[in-house]
């Protein structure tokens, strides 16, 4: 047989193909050429030089035994259901926050228990599969599992959240969305000082966490998944050959540019906490295109493409997590128990995006984030609201529909019963029929309350938008003394 290398340059990476002759069919196997990474975001300098020693510290027994307590599949009959970050309620996004940073203050391993993790990230000996190669999506889903095991071992019902970042790529100002707020990841510029990680310090010299969001490239967008679900291997998605436009990598790496600070050098990025929340709807995206491969007769565990471009994202080459190999990474034994909740979305009756920080685009039908000033101003305005109505002792103990002397509904969605006594206001928990009766009537406007409310009913019916509340019981309010509209 003889050796033929044909060179190919596919930019911004070269490769050398071996033709070769099997049972009498011609195959091609790639020759050992290492490709470039993506300059902007993998600094492969940084880990050949002698400060690489840095990140490949010696671990400590109580260092490997807590690392290996993370390598855990979640249990028979368990559901670990991840939804969009800010669709978390309150208590949820509040208590996801406060295991993060119990790891980042857990010192009972080196560093903390959460850059210590995250630094196996960085390790050279760990990431070798981890960038540039079809490994990429396997390797971050196992990541991302050892992160959450990580969490529940703090707080048992937590999973990790993802960050939809094309409802803020549709914004037209990204770098305003309230994701960039105190009540999600902090500020995007400067020095983290707000937010349930303000003031983190990072490992290695690195300093105060800092990000400089919208500074270079851009985030994801819908276009771009829907491009990426028009392929059907996960070859046609991956470096070394996919186009920029639908490599899933190549998209994921221009989010890391665009926020900035530590995210923007790759190998180092998981320690900024946005990093997991980024890589939880990268592997949301992947597990929606295997989906849809299933449906085409495509089995995803046996996907691994044959032309691999870096021979460290060969099948068998190591993973660096634990003894995985690379080809393990597309095994269905890491998505078992895992369900994520699809996007929030305004193709609804009612035109609402289930979350305080979202806002619907009636043109397309779609959500989009508010900016930090637009949930600021709605806040103080129903605060306000609530406030005179208790003042001008207009709110009543009954639950259902009000209205202020000024002819502005309430907003029941905020404050649904509250109890006025002589010394204190009890808040109440929201009620799913006072938001029905407030929907309905900002839909259809105050001299059809009552003919909206029995058609809003109809239609629930038929979309079964109300499964838990039982509609023909709901009280249809009469002599409301609406004010003419």
């Amino acid at each position: 047989m003889v050796l033929v290398c044909i060179a190919v340059t596919v930019e911004p990476q070269g490769v050398f193909i071996h033709p070769f002759k099997k049972n009498g069919k011609t195959e091609i196997e790639l020759i050992k050429i290492e490709p470039s990474l993506d300059f902007d975001v993998h600094n492969e300098s940084m880990f050949r030089s002698p400060e690489s020693a840095k990140f490949e510290f010696p671990l400590t027994k109580a260092d490997i035994q807590w690392l290996n307590s993370l390598f855990v599949l979640p249990a028979k009959n368990e559901r670990r259901v991840r939804k969009e970050y800010r669709t978390l309620s309150e208590e949820e996004r509040e208590t996801f926050h406060r295991a993060i940073n119990a790891l980042k203050h857990d010192k009972s391993v080196s560093l903390n228990k959460y850059d210590l993790l995250a630094n196996i990230h960085s390790r050279p000996s760990s990431n070798s599969a981890a960038h540039g190669g079809p490994a990429f999506l396997g390797w971050h889903r196992v990541f991302l599992l050892m992160m959450e095991n990580a969490l529940r071992q703090v707080e048992p019902s937590i999973t990790i959240p993802y960050w939809d970042c094309t409802m803020d790529a549709h914004m037209t100002s990204p770098a305003q969305s309230a994701i960039w707020s105190q009540h999600f990841f902090g500020n995007g510029l400067g020095v983290v000082d707000d937010g349930p990680f303000a003031n983190w310090t990072t490992p290695f010299g690195f300093g105060l966490l800092k990000r400089s969001v919208s500074g270079q490239r851009r985030l994801i967008t819908k276009q771009d998944v829907a491009r990426l679900m028009e392929h059907a291997y996960l070859g046609n998605i991956s470096y070394p050959y996919a186009k920029a436009d639908y490599n899933l990598e190549q998209l994921h790496n221009n989010v890391h540019v665009w926020v900035g600070g530590l995210m923007k050098n790759i190998e180092i990025g998981a320690f900024d906490p946005v990093f997991y929340l980024l890589h939880s709807f990268i592997d949301k995206i992947w597990e929606d295109f295997r989906r849809k491969q299933i449906l085409s007769g495509i089995d995803p565990t046996r996907d691994y493409p044959k032309f691999y471009g870096r021979s460290s994202h060969a099948p068998l080459a190591p993973m660096g997590l634990a003894k995985l190999t690379a080809i393990d990474g597309i095994s269905d034994i890491w998505r078992e128990g895992i369900l994520y909740v699809r996007q929030p979305d305004c193709r609804n009756v009612l035109h609402q995006c289930n979350s305080d920080f979202l806002k619907c685009d009636n043109d397309k039908s779609e959500c989009v984030s508010k900016t930090r000033d637009e949930y600021q101003t709605e806040t103080e305005a129903s605060s306000a609201m609530s406030d005179g109505a208790i003042k001008r002792g207009l709110l009543k103990q009954k639950t259902g529909f009000f209205v202020n002397k000024s002819n502005s509904p309430m907003s029941i969605s905020v404050f649904t019963q509250l109890r006025v006594d002589n010394s204190s206001v009890t808040q109440r928990k929201k009620s799913r029929k006072d938001r029905l009766h407030f929907d309905v009537y900002k839909k259809f406007g105050q001299k059809d309350w009552t003919m909206g409310l029995s058609r809003m009913k109809s239609l629930y019916r038929a979309f079964q938008f109300m499964k838990n509340i039982t509609l023909s019981k709901l009280p249809v309010k009469k002599n409301l003394n609406l004010p003419n509209g």
